[in-house]
C-alpha cells in the first residue's frame, strides 16, 4: 500500500478522530501539537481537503509522496494555494516557505534538501529524490 508522509503543524483544527477517520496513521506527535502523520494514497484527495478547510491562516502543509510533494498554502488572508513540487515551482514553493516560516531564501532554495533536513522526511526524501537533493 502506497502512503504519504505530512508533518501537520498549523492544524489545531483538525482532530486526531477526523484523521483516524481517513485511516490516516499518526506515528508522532511533538511537545506542540504537531503530528507525524502516514496518509494512505487512497485517502489523499479528502486529506487535502480537510487541509484546505482546517488549516491554520499564515502556515503550509507538504505531503511527500513517492513520485510527487505537494504543498498546500494557506494565506494570512484565507486564500489557499496548492503546488506540486517540480523544477518549475521551486522557486515559487521556496520563496513562500521562507515567507511564511520567516527563514531567509538560501535556507529553502533547494526544496528537497530543505524536507530531507527533517528528521521524519530524512530517509525517505533521500531514497525518492536524492538525485533532486545533490543537483
Amino acid at each position: 500500500m502506497s502512503q504519504h508522509l505530512s508533518y501537520l503543524m498549523g492544524a489545531e483544527e483538525i482532530t486526531d478522530t477526523e484523521l483516524k477517520d481517513l485511516n490516516i496513521e499518526i506515528v508522532g506527535k511533538t511537545e506542540t501539537g504537531s503530528r507525524k502523520i502516514k496518509i494512505p494514497t487512497e485517502k489523499l484527495p479528502q486529506y487535502l481537503e480537510l487541509i484546505k478547510a482546517k488549516l491554520t491562516e499564515g502556515f503550509w502543509n507538504e505531503v511527500v509522496g513517492e513520485k510527487k510533494i505537494i504543498f498546500v498554502f494557506k494565506f494570512k488572508d484565507g486564500s489557499i494555494k496548492e503546488l506540486v513540487l517540480s523544477p518549475e515551482t521551486e522557486a515559487e514553493i521556496a520563496k513562500l516557505c521562507s515567507e511564511l516560516n520567516d527563514e531567509k531564501p538560501e535556507d529553502t532554495a533547494n526544496v528537497y534538501k530543505y524536507l530531507s533536513e527533517d528528521d521524519f522526511y530524512h530517509d525517505f526524501v533521500l531514497e525518492h529524490y536524492q538525485d533532486m537533493i545533490n543537483r
